[in-house]
């Protein structure tokens, strides 16, 4: 079954904006923590963009159940608001279909904001529309927060519409808070109340004096703390006061959403032991900044809950926030509660096994139903930049996270990982040697057993003649194998003096001869990793002629692809991120690319005298057309990876980490019965 987001963001701009393209990464990367450790991580996309400054087809997203479109208006879209393709849609138009397909659902939403004063109505269908008035607030930082906070409202309210209003306030605030600290130094709550009145819509359910006469008061402090998001001000008797310390319960009972804020100035004589295992901020005298983290983790709470609905089990109980005894003590003990990642440690895994409930997250029950310890499979990533990432709405960090994300669902599942690339601090080799020490994967993977050495989790192939000194080698730790591979045979001396025991970059690419020595030892090190791995996935990858080229006789990736291909082994195409990918899917599917033409990548320096010396050095040379027809006979099931050609055009077209990982694995569970698997490492 196909994955879907519960909702999804679409930041749409003029390709040309430099402005609107900083404000959209800033806005992508408000809603996503580290991929290292997961938190919110809501997906996103841009305006796709071919390098033409066109306007693209007008669509939404059909990722996700929910779409909230930002439209962000500078002076570049207004310009080129007239601006088209012959035949085709004007920038103008492109803004008022986008507002079409968004009114056409109450499911999604165009959020206009203008970035400059002149940014508004970009067409005149767009008159009756309020834009969000970025440009009036002159600090930039400021300026980002604006667009961030009702980017946040609109999110929340999209995973909790509001049936009498829908532009009512998501967030009611129930301020806790120790009455006797009203007034004192450094007077938070009065900070934050006066922050709250002027700055709408955020809505506060406040103290005693919001209680009807006549009413009940612990259940109307309950009442209001189950519609609420619970701000906790932390001061010095906070924990004395037996009705704060109620409203914390309150909270938790009811997996409502709070953040604490820490305005102790002196000392606790005892902090109350449920008032924590949430967001903590220190006071500074910034309002803002506690509001703003509250919403933060208000649509980080409802986000996780959609999430885990997905995922759910019958008879699971959800907890959108990580288990403690008082979450789970009053629970169904027949009941296996189901929270977010990441894991707990162990050591509070222990004390909660005290309470007689299962606790587990996605990723621990991905470990479990996905148990290849016991193969030790080696598996080749191949992901490197693509070219065309704009054109598929995306950008580089998006790369960058479905890197982590496939390779620690790889991890914990028990697969060990192969990838060629140098050993640089900017490179991918370090940031996965990084992943391998994460406490939470160390956990899911155990450990091998008594006297039991562990095996390298990662090998690292460098191609002759990648450089990588004892020091590189070392930071990256004793999970990771670097193997050296050797120089290819036929090389002269005078052009490659580098000795196969300590191999250099002193071969320049800055002649035929140099080129020719850099494909024969990159093409080594891809043969040899093929033939040690048991699979390969494969994500983006440079397509060719753009930029500084490439060393190889052929683009990285596609050659990765082609090799593993021939000889028999698993190739799994995750297609969604361009590049390389997407380039052999089409080849496959027999759609033409103008990347598999002489034509097209001779423009590489050094091609032609690359192919000639191959000729001449009786070295084998792929012509590109006869790789695309070659591809094109062998089709899908030349992939030989265990899937059905409908779950290739799944893993082509997904961004879903858990989804892809969970086709790649299925596929290898598919290919273990056969010898392409059994007889590798």
């Amino acid at each position: 079954m196909k994955t879907r987001f519960p909702v999804l963001v679409q930041f749409e701009f003029h390709p040309a904006s430099t402005d609107a393209a900083s404000m959209a990464e800033y806005l992508r990367a408000a809603v996503n923590d580290d991929a290292a450790v997961p938190g919110l991580r809501i997906p996103t996309s841009f305006t796709p963009d071919d390098y033409s400054f066109m306007p693209p087809e007008p669509r939404l997203s059909e990722e996700a159940d929910r779409v909230l479109v930002v439209l962000l208006a500078d002076d570049q879209l207004v310009a080129h608001a007239r601006t088209g393709r012959d035949g085709g849609i004007t920038w103008g138009e492109y803004a008022v279909k986008l507002r079409q397909l968004c009114d056409a659902s109450p499911n999604h939403r165009l959020l206009p904001v203008s970035l400059s004063k002149f940014a508004w109505p970009i067409d005149t269908r767009l008159n009756d529309l309020s834009f969000l008035r970025a440009f009036d607030e002159p600090d930039e930082e400021q300026r980002k927060r604006l667009v961030a906070r009702r980017m946040f409202h609109l999110l929340i309210r999209r995973l909790r519409p509001h049936a009498a209003d829908e532009d009512a306030s998501p967030v009611t605030i129930f301020l806790s808070h120790a009455k006797i600290d009203v007034g004192k130094k450094p007077g938070v709550v009065n900070s934050l109340l006066n922050y709250l009145r002027a700055m709408q819509p955020e809505k506060t359910w406040f103290d005693t004096g919001d209680i009807a006469s006549g009413s009940q008061f612990a259940k109307a402090i309950e009442s209001g703390v189950t519609d609420s998001a619970l701000l906790a001000v932390v001061t010095d008797a906070y924990s004395s006061r037996s009705w704060c310390r109620r409203e914390v319960l309150f909270a938790k009972r009811h997996q409502r959403p709070f953040v604490i804020v820490d305005a102790v100035q002196e000392r606790e004589i005892r902090r109350f032991p449920y008032a924590g295992n949430a967001p903590v901020l220190r006071w500074r005298d910034e309002p803002q900044d506690v509001v703003d983290s509250l919403l933060r983790e208000t649509l980080r709470h409802a986000y996780a809950e959609e999430m885990l609905r997905q995922r759910a089990r019958p008879g699971d109980d959800i907890l959108p926030s990580g288990p403690e005894l008082v979450t789970v003590v009053h629970r169904d003990k027949a009941k296996p509660v189901l929270y977010p990642d990441p894991p707990l440690g162990t050591e509070e895994l222990a004390v909660l096994s005290l309470a007689g409930v299962t606790v587990e997250t996605p990723l621990e029950r991905h470990a479990k139903a996905y148990d290849l310890r016991a193969r030790q499979l080696l598996v080749a990533l191949s992901i490197s930049e693509a070219e065309d990432l704009p054109r598929f709405g995306l950008r580089k960090p998006h790369l960058d996270d479905i890197l982590l994300e496939i390779s620690r669902y790889l991890l914990v599942a028990g697969v060990r990982l192969a990838y060629g690339g140098h050993l640089g601090s900017a490179g991918y080799t370090v940031r996965l040697a990084d992943l391998l020490y994460d406490p939470i994967i160390e956990q899911l993977r155990g450990e091998p057993g008594p006297g039991v050495a562990r095996p390298a989790e990662l090998v690292s192939y460098l191609a002759w003649p990648t450089t990588g000194t004892a020091t590189d080698v070392a930071r990256l730790g004793a999970l990771v194998e670097v193997r050296r591979c050797k120089r290819p045979s036929g090389l002269d001396e005078t052009v490659a003096p580098s000795s196969v025991t300590a191999p250099s970059t002193d071969v320049p690419v800055d002649s035929p001869m140099g080129r020719f020595a850099w494909a024969r030892g990159l093409t080594l090190m891809r043969q040899q990793q093929t033939d040690e791995v048991a699979a390969r996935v494969i994500v983006g990858g440079r397509l060719g002629p753009a930029g500084d080229g490439y060393r190889g006789r052929m683009p990285g990736v596609l050659e990765e692809a082609l090799l593993g291909i021939r000889a028999g082994r698993p190739v799994y195409l995750v297609g969604a991120f361009g590049g390389c990918a997407r380039l052999v899917f089409d080849a496959l599917e027999g759609v033409p690319r103008p990347e598999l033409q002489w034509e097209h990548q001779r423009v590489v320096q050094y091609s032609e005298e690359l192919r000639t010396l191959y000729q001449q050095r009786g070295e084998a040379w792929d012509e590109y057309e006869a790789i695309a027809a070659e591809l094109k006979t062998r089709g899908l099931a030349g992939l030989n990876n265990g899937l059905t050609p409908d779950e290739n055009r799944e893993l082509a077209t997904t961004r879903s980490a858990e989804r892809i990982v969970e086709l790649v694995l299925r596929g290898i569970q598919q290919c273990s019965r056969s010898e392409n698997v059994d007889s590798a490492e």
